[in-house]
């Protein structure tokens, strides 16, 4: 997902954040009402609800790899970044105040910031921190139903495109924008469901022909179900955290 700059040795990338236009011919001045209506029935239903997500990707060369399940206070994600023989792998929890994370060594340095030492000794166990604590704030993002809105979020303004069938649902197409690290605006599709809740199908950048560029690819499933994790029997604590 995206909205969130991850440190890979020297490389740094931001999981998300892009911004769609599509190109082609002027939208007529009723549809873009219709696509900025669609997107914001999307977007509100995203903040409320839980939803399972899967989402690939690379960025300066390097693959992004995600997934989990988002709930308004709570959600579980699973986080894989790479470039050759280096790599980010890590576990994150979030249960309301209190977040968890088990990771390599790679990932509680680039990640959560830990010394050389401190990421070898708890790599692969679980360790805890206040989910509202800023200095890990890039680590929490994107595991909440309203982390998830925010790093699908396209800028204006909005296009709407022919409706089609994807993964077993008629959806329609919103264009906008997204805007990755080190990279200009890049064109992004949002596909919602056509017909009941609009809520989000896929997610695809695209290139200048509106085909799938790699950049970003998000499939969104299992809406409304319940997100209730279990809290790991942890190892140790970063900063302060207050459990009452």
């Amino acid at each position: 997902m995206r909205i969130r700059e991850k440190l890979i040795g020297t490389c740094t990338v931001m999981v998300g954040v892009l911004t769609v236009g599509l190109s082609g011919p002027a939208t007529p001045a009723g549809a873009a009402t219709g696509a900025a209506t669609l997107y914001r029935e999307a977007m509100a239903t995203t903040n409320a609800w839980s939803v399972h997500y899967v989402s690939a990707g690379t960025d300066s060369k390097v693959s992004i790899l995600s997934s989990g399940d988002a709930g308004p206070a709570s959600g579980t994600q699973e986080v894989l970044i790479g470039s050759g023989t280096v790599s980010d792998r890590a576990s994150l929890i979030v249960i309301g105040g209190i977040t968890y994370m088990k990771g390599n060594a790679h990932a509680l340095s680039d990640l959560a910031g830990l010394s050389g030492l401190q990421a070898a000794a708890d790599a692969g166990k679980w360790v805890q921190f206040a989910t509202d604590n800023q200095t890990y704030s890039q680590i929490v993002v994107g595991v909440r139903s309203r982390d998830v809105a925010q790093e699908l979020a396209l800028k204006a303004p909005y296009t709407l495109g022919v409706s089609r069938l994807l993964d077993g649902y008629r959806v329609d197409a919103i264009g906008g924008t997204q805007q990755f690290s080190g990279h200009k605006s890049i064109r992004t599709i949002l596909y919602v469901r056509a017909n009941g809740r609009h809520v989000p199908v896929e997610e695809d950048s695209v290139n200048a022909k509106g085909k799938p560029n790699g950049v970003e690819h998000t499939v969104f499933s299992k809406w409304g179900e319940a997100v209730r994790p279990q809290a790991p029997a942890i190892t140790d604590t970063i900063g302060p955290v207050s459990v009452t």
